[in-house]
């Protein structure tokens, strides 16, 4: 269901569509490409800054990771009627320049501003991956997957170089606040760039706060009532749930326990971004001709295996090898579950879809931080590496047991040139 008070037209099957499509691609490019450089530096920087330099242990680096998921528990939900209101261009673009606003807040602040400044953070950003992912799923239906594969191919680049900016950076700048002032920066000509996006609507027509609530709750109340939709999430995103441990100790537990240097930390996190980067390449001329399923459950029993290599013992080599292969196979993952969710949707709108799985992100990804946190100072990093693991490959196998998405049906509309 496309909300009644953020509607798009129909597109005529003509030249113009290709153009469109393309010049909407050119703005997913150039937003994500700034994206991509905050997301993935900051996925670095935050745990090496607050470890480092705040002092914070990992038991805490895990609560406030669990802080942000209640953030986008909380946040998704009135963001999403906003979204269907206000389109997902103009939302996109606030949500970053919010984003920048609160790394400059952090910069200038001690750690309690963290503590604070967190569940806004992690609505903000969940809501802007929300977005984007939307917006591109809109490129074009014949091409869904190659402009998905683009768009997490831009995004894989950047994390080549990000891991590496934001260590030199702030061994150059002796500490990490000037660098968060640079992503800031990126964030707000992000903003810009993506206030570009060919978005033609019909006129939005005025049904209030509670109108527009109504409708999202509708919208919402179809999606819990698509059993393949909300069974496809409750699953994949219970595997992101049960890998999570990778995502959150890995920084400090090389860093701290392992003795890894922030640099050649960041050199890691490169190699695992150029990795990423073939890999979704590679990818994208896959996914629309194979099993997204299968697909699937290749990516995440990998990337569980490498969690569970992580946790087997201390040796550096070893640990660095999973954790770049890890990488790769993770984020591979996430362009066949966006397909998979809109593709699943049915009379669901694409926005709401994505809200949806948003949520049962954030809340599975709370309560797995939040225990992560809990046992970590009585079991250790690398224990739960490895249960994570375990826990990661047996969830993996259950993939096989949901239903394949049904292929969208081909319209002439809005299609990325064959050439």
């Amino acid at each position: 269901m496309v909300s009644r008070s953020y509607r798009q037209p129909e597109e005529k099957p003509t030249a113009a569509t290709s153009s469109l499509a393309r010049r909407r691609m050119g703005v997913i490019v150039s937003t994500t490409l700034l994206w991509g450089m905050f997301s993935s530096g900051a996925e670095v920087l935050l745990p090496l800054w607050v470890s480092g330099e705040l002092g914070l242990s990992a038991d805490q680096w895990a609560h406030l990771r669990s802080l942000r998921m209640i953030g986008v528990l909380v946040g998704i939900l009135p963001l999403g009627v906003l979204t269907e209101r206000y389109g997902d261009r103009l939302l996109g673009a606030i949500c970053m320049a919010l984003i920048a606003v609160v790394l400059v807040a952090w910069s200038m602040g001690e750690s309690l501003g963290l503590w604070v400044g967190m569940p806004i953070y992690g609505a903000l950003v969940s809501a802007a991956f929300v977005n984007m992912n939307t917006l591109t799923q809109r490129i074009s239906d014949a091409r869904q997957g190659l402009a998905n594969s683009i768009y997490r191919s831009v995004y894989a680049c950047a994390a080549i170089f990000a891991p590496v900016i934001v260590t030199r950076l702030a061994k150059a700048w002796h500490g990490y606040p000037p660098v968060l002032y640079t992503l800031a920066g990126a964030l707000v000509v992000g903003a810009v760039v993506l206030m570009q996006y060919p978005d033609h609507r019909l006129p939005a027509r005025t049904v209030g706060a509670w109108g527009a609530c109504r409708d999202m709750w509708v919208s919402y109340r179809q999606a819990c009532r698509n059993r393949d939709l909300m069974r496809m999430i409750l699953v994949t995103q219970f595997w992101f749930a049960a890998v999570a441990a990778v995502g959150t100790f890995a920084a400090i537990r090389f860093t701290q326990e392992l003795g890894v240097s922030d640099g050649r930390f960041g050199e890691y996190g490169a190699a695992s971004g150029l990795l990423t980067l073939l890999g979704v390449i590679c990818s994208g001329f896959l996914l629309d001709r194979v099993s997204i399923r299968k697909f699937s459950i290749v990516c995440a029993m990998g990337a569980a295996a490498c969690c569970l290599v992580m946790g087997l013992g201390d040796s550096v080599a070893v640990s660095a090898v999973a954790f770049i292969l890890h990488g790769p196979l993770h984020m591979m993952l996430s362009s066949p579950v966006s397909m998979w969710v809109s593709r699943s949707a049915g009379d669901t709108s694409q926005t709401s879809a994505f809200s949806m799985h948003k949520v049962v992100t954030a809340a599975f990804l709370a309560a797995s931080v939040a225990l992560l946190g809990l046992l970590e100072s009585r079991y250790g990093m690398r224990t739960l590496l490895l249960g994570s693991g375990v826990l990661g490959v047996a969830v993996a196998a259950s993939f096989g047991l949901l239903r394949e998405p049904p292929r969208p049906k081909l319209q002439r509309a809005a299609q990325l040139p064959a050439g």
